[in-house]
């Protein structure tokens, strides 16, 4: 950012009053804004925004923020015992947009803002790729486009810029008009109405009516209405529809036609993931080889610090395409620091090393690394920079596993659910999650770092030994393991784990072991039993589960809990109205007679979604952060995503069978496609015989033939496929849902059964 506030313009903008205004020195001047003290670009010039919501609030890092040399906050309420300036406002909020409004209209640029419920981040990205070259262009990084995200994109435009494009996202009724008073858009791009983001929205004109306010004072509007005339590297429609766009506008803005379509021609393919992928020597691997610019580098060092397993943090980086030399090596110098990244390799044609504070090398070409034979250990590497430098084979090369099959996690969608669960209960109910079987498939360790960064307050995992692995991955949140071996005491008491004792055979066992160890006042949590006839005491055993506790001085009760059995089936509503009853009983006779008090929690994710009185002090989520409890609720999202690629491609004749048993007999010639996915990767063999079909292309390819250990058939007629294309087996459009319902079993067995051979890959969109 190259703002230019002072204080005093800033409060008379916000209205604010003032404290410590006296630890400024003369002619100090507000040079950017940040929401979080992890920004790299933080300086004693940096405004800091402290937002609260329902996570997390703002004013808790203000500490942080002036240790790190910050001198200036916004804030909604002063924090005393911090000796910086304080801007006090009603809504920090409500100021950071402000802020962002009043700097746009410091300038006259053409800005293009776009809207709808899909392609938006792809539009922004091609159109920037067409005009890149005619104009200076200030864009949203990534996909920016939230009342927050759009704020802190238009901090970005500069007097260097000749161009602005920005995008636009809302979820509910009234934000839009926030966000057209803030972008203030001459040209207006419109995508279309989709699913996504329906649930706050009585019906699709009221949100295609909610999302039109962006245009209200647009000079053109662009629509998809048309396909494009050009030729483009891709043949789906949705793409063609993005391109008619991008060929739209580009066309209204004087772009010579000869130029627009061989622009179009090297539409680069657009992903705003942030992969996280398992690397040789211990590594992790963060490949965000997608974009080159400052703002998104800025945005993947925040998220690298957030990320970073290994004290050791690596940075590959391409060339960037910021227009200013001077400014990039400035910026750079700022970005860089040496408490964020330890090295730095640059990778492509650069005729000089930038000056840094951290050691740093180039070399010209991916190629050129590769043959260097350099190797990494225990060190976090993030791959920055323009697909065109051929990171991607430095990833391959570092990479652990090199099998294509996949099970992609992701975690943006994961925290949208996680969010949606969060809106269900009071902000100080707290959240425990299940990450038992290696977190229902998605991965015990990522799973549970990432959960850590949510805030949320507990884990809860099957055996010790899962929580003995959190503990020595660096997790230091309270776990609570509900099946309790007697093997496993020791490593219990050592790694401070929490169990659940759940029979009276259990407890005396603990409080034995405990003794012998000479442990006191322990955490146990207590498991009733409410109907689901699985674990846990039953009303007529709590009188002498109380005379034990109560004279066993060994343990102390951290909480009690049940577990309800159909709270997602709404025609079982008296049978879990009846276990919630149990429970008030229950746990009201441990709470009667124990001198001290002690958490409850009942509801599990169908519990958090339907039953409000089941919340108790905290919710034991699971399955439900996947998306998998219901499939008609359209504010879950998808999580988990099965995918692989075809190996290869067969010609068959009539009268030829596949596969095992020849099951399948071809009756005329079509081509198949052989993919390496089989029941030992977790592809059940029941899906064999046309019972379940593979996207490829975005179109279904059944499973023919009998599915094999490591491999299967597909029918690929009326499909344009090539060796090496993805295979979608399910995800976002081949419903997990549907392939529980075929073999007749449930989401969790199917995710659950996923082999470790199966490489997992972490992505943030």
């Amino acid at each position: 950012m190259n703002l230019d506030f002072s204080v005093e313009q800033l409060q008379n903008l916000l209205g604010a009053d003032i404290t410590g205004v006296s630890t400024l020195h003369d002619h100090f001047n507000v040079r950017s804004v940040i929401i979080d003290t992890r920004n790299p670009a933080l300086t004693e010039n940096t405004l800091f925004i402290a937002l609260s919501g329902s996570k997390e609030d703002g004013h808790k890092y203000l500490e942080t923020f002036a240790a790190k040399g910050g001198k200036i906050a916004v804030v909604k309420r002063p924090v005393t015992d911090v000796d910086i300036c304080q801007l006090i406002v009603k809504d920090p909020l409500e100021a950071l947009q402000k802020i962002a409004e009043n700097h746009r209209r410091k300038f006259t640029i053409p800005v293009i803002a776009i809207t709808g419920s899909n392609g938006k981040t792809i539009v922004k990205e091609w159109l920037y790729h067409v005009l890149k070259d005619t104009y200076s262009i200030v864009r949203s990084p990534k996909s920016y486009n939230s009342q927050i995200g759009v704020a802190l994109s238009l901090l970005e435009i500069s007097n260097s810029h000749t161009l602005g494009i920005f995008e636009a996202g809302i979820s509910r009724p009234g934000e839009m008009e926030k966000l057209e008073k803030m972008i203030q858009p001459t040209l207006g791009v419109f995508t279309g109405i989709g699913d996504a983001h329906s649930a706050n929205f009585n019906s699709p004109d009221q949100k295609e009516a909610e999302k039109l306010l962006l245009f209200t004072h647009v000079k053109k509007l662009f629509d998809n209405t048309s396909l494009v005339s050009y030729s483009i590297p891709f043949s789906d429609e949705a793409s063609r529809k993005n391109a008619a766009l991008v060929q739209q506008a580009a066309l209204y803005l004087g772009l010579p036609e000869a130029r627009v379509r061989e622009r179009l021609m090297t539409l680069p393919p657009v992903s705003m993931r942030l992969e996280q992928i398992e690397g040789k020597n211990n590594c992790l691997l963060l490949n965000d080889a997608y974009s080159a610019d400052l703002q998104s580098l800025e945005i993947a060092l925040k998220q690298l610090q957030v990320i970073t397993k290994y004290q050791k943090r690596i940075l590959f980086l391409t060339p960037l395409e910021d227009n200013l030399k001077e400014q990039v090596d400035s910026s750079l110098q700022q970005l860089i620091k040496p408490e964020i990244v330890q090295q730095v390799i640059f990778v492509g044609d650069l005729d000089y090393l930038p000056k840094l504070d951290v050691p740093a090398i180039i070399f010209q070409s991916a190629e050129s690394f590769l043959k260097s034979n350099s190797t990494f250990e225990n060190a976090t590497i993030l791959f920055k920079g323009s697909r065109k430098y051929g990171l991607e084979k430095i990833v391959q090369q570092l990479a652990a596993k090199k099998h294509v099959t996949k099970l992609v996690i992701n975690f943006a969608a994961l925290r949208n659910n996680l969010n949606y669960f969060r809106s269900r209960i009071s902000p100080e109910t707290k959240i425990l999650i299940m990450v038992k079987a290696q977190s229902y498939g998605g991965g015990l360790v990522e799973m549970a770092h990432f959960l850590v960064d949510q805030k949320i307050h507990y884990f809860g995992v099957a055996y010790a030994d899962e929580g003995v692995q959190l503990r020595k991955s660096g997790i230091t949140l309270p776990i609570l393991v509900m099946n309790p071996e007697q093997s496993a005491y020791d490593e219990i008491i050592d790694f401070n784990l929490e169990p659940s004792i759940y029979s009276p055979e259990v407890l005396d066992s603990f409080v034995h072991h405990l003794i012998l160890r000479q442990q006191h006042s322990f955490p146990v949590h207590i498991k009733l039993d409410t109907g689901m006839n699985r674990l846990g005491f039953v009303e007529e055993q709590i009188p002498q589960l109380l005379d034990t506790l109560q004279v066993q001085p060994e343990v102390y009760v951290k909480s009690a809990f049940s577990h309800l059995s159909v709270a997602d089936d709404e025609a079982e509503n008296r049978f879990t109205s009846n276990q919630i009853r149990t429970f008030d009983i229950m746990s009201g006779m441990l709470a009667d007679r124990l001198s001290y008090k002690f958490e409850r929690h009942l509801a599990n994710s169908a519990g958090t979604a339907n039953f409000n009185r089941a919340e108790y002090d905290m919710v034991r989520l699971g399955i439900g952060i996947f998306g998998l409890i219901d499939k008609d609720n359209k504010e879950l999202e998808n999580v988990l995503s099965l995918t692989t690629q075809i190996s290869q491609i067969k010609k068959i004749k009539a009268g030829d069978s596949v596969g095992y048993g020849r099951t399948y007999m071809a009756t005329h010639d079509h081509s198949i496609g052989v993919i390496p996915v089989g029941y030992a990767d977790g592809l059940r063999r029941g899906l064999s015989q046309e019972n379940w079909s593979v996207i490829i292309k975005g179109k279904p390819a059944p499973i023919i033939g009998n599915i094999c250990m490591d491999m299967c058939m597909v029918n690929l007629e009326g499909i344009d496929a090539q060796t090496g294309d993805e295979v979608e087996v399910f995800g976002d459009n081949n419903s997990i849902f549907e392939m529980a319902l075929n073999l007749k079993t449930i989401p969790y067995e199917i995710i659950a059964g996923i082999s470790s051979r199966v490489h997992r890959v972490y992505i943030d969109e």
